[in-house]
């Protein structure tokens, strides 16, 4: 009524958006013979290839697809453009295949880690007005500052995964036969005691429950690789750090993000995960990555000198990105024109 556009900020990149996209009105998962299976995305601007074991729910044979399909077709009406965490350089490619997929221009305005990057926000973020986040990233990163350069791996699997009991044995594990120091956060305050990882790796790990300063952490010299869920937010924040990752993904579109960072970022190494966890059933799931491969992993990312230098440049890139002139800042005032023009003519 009051003639206003609507545009929708999505909760991932435009890589992702594609691939969900392919698969929703292309169905290929549903022309395999088995959860392992490879397939060809069809119609995207590489050769990404998956398994439906590493499908988001939606998309899977026998999950009502055709209401997710046809919830997705109305948002596309109504929306005026599609506002992305993201930056040209990371998935331009993708940027032009979503738009010329739905007709609607894209704005990539990120990496929104970037905005007001100085100081106590960056150190506290995420925590609103909890008065023990100071305390606890002075902790944190102190502890980094103990470290030599580029010797510490950051660990961190957002605040929804819930690994289930044997899991997360294997990871502490893993991380402890290593060799390398590590910051482990492992979720809520209120979980079970965790094995003894501290005796297991002589020292060499902080584990942080609850929360840790992510930006700050990925960030700091210290570090040298991230172990992630591929989660939208931490891609673009190990981006905008320009840390390599080992990619651990657990659900939803977090593999279509993996897809992404190793097979055509090239800024990470997969952990080995081939499968997911049901959201809710995740305690059911058993082991998906053993400690052996949890230390291989982690030091091939370490240890890659190739894989830290791609690492950089794209974190370069994201930098310029926000930058007067960079390619996000020119989208946040082509958004702001559309915005204006939409108002004039009605929305």
């Amino acid at each position: 009524e009051l003639g206003i556009p609507r545009y929708a900020f999505t909760g991932t990149g435009c890589f992702a958006l594609s691939v969900q996209r392919s698969l929703l009105l292309h169905t290929p998962q549903e022309r395999v013979a088995s959860p392992t299976e490879p397939f060809l995305v069809p119609g995207l601007p590489d050769a990404v290839r998956l398994t439906r074991s590493r499908l988001a729910e939606a998309t899977l044979p026998g999950a009502d697809s055709r209401e997710f399909l046809n919830r997705m077709f109305d948002i596309e009406r109504a929306t005026a453009g599609w506002v992305v965490n993201s930056f040209a350089d990371l998935e331009a490619r993708y940027m032009e295949h979503y738009e010329k997929d739905t007709g609607k221009p894209v704005f990539a305005v990120g990496p929104v880690c970037l905005v007001n990057s100085d100081g106590d926000d960056v150190r506290e973020r995420g925590r609103g007005g909890d008065t023990g986040a100071a305390a606890e990233a002075a902790r944190i990163l102190s502890w980094l500052d103990t470290k030599p350069a580029r010797s510490v791996v950051y660990v961190c699997f957002g605040s929804l995964t819930r690994f289930p009991r044997e899991q997360v044995t294997e990871l502490g594990m893993g991380l402890a036969d290593s060799g390398a120091n590590f910051v482990w956060v492992v979720g809520d305050k209120n979980d079970p005691p965790l094995p003894d990882v501290d005796a297991a790796a002589g020292g060499r790990g902080l584990v942080v429950r609850g929360w840790a300063p992510q930006v700050a952490v990925l960030r700091h010299a210290a570090v040298a690789a991230f172990v992630t869920h591929c989660g939208w937010g931490a891609v673009t924040e190990a981006a905008a750090a320009g840390v390599p990752v080992v990619t651990w993904p657990v659900f939803a579109e977090q593999f279509y993000n993996e897809a992404l960072v190793v097979g055509i970022a090239g800024t990470g190494v997969g952990a080995g995960a081939e499968r997911g966890y049901v959201w809710g059933g995740e305690e059911l799931g058993g082991v998906v990555v053993g400690r052996e491969k949890v230390a291989e992993r982690v030091r091939a990312a370490m240890a890659d000198e190739g894989l830290r230098r791609k690492a950089g440049e794209v974190g370069e890139s994201a930098r310029r990105a926000v930058e007067v002139g960079g390619s996000s800042y020119v989208a946040v005032g082509a958004l702001l024109n559309d915005v204006r023009r939409r108002r004039r003519h009605g929305g």
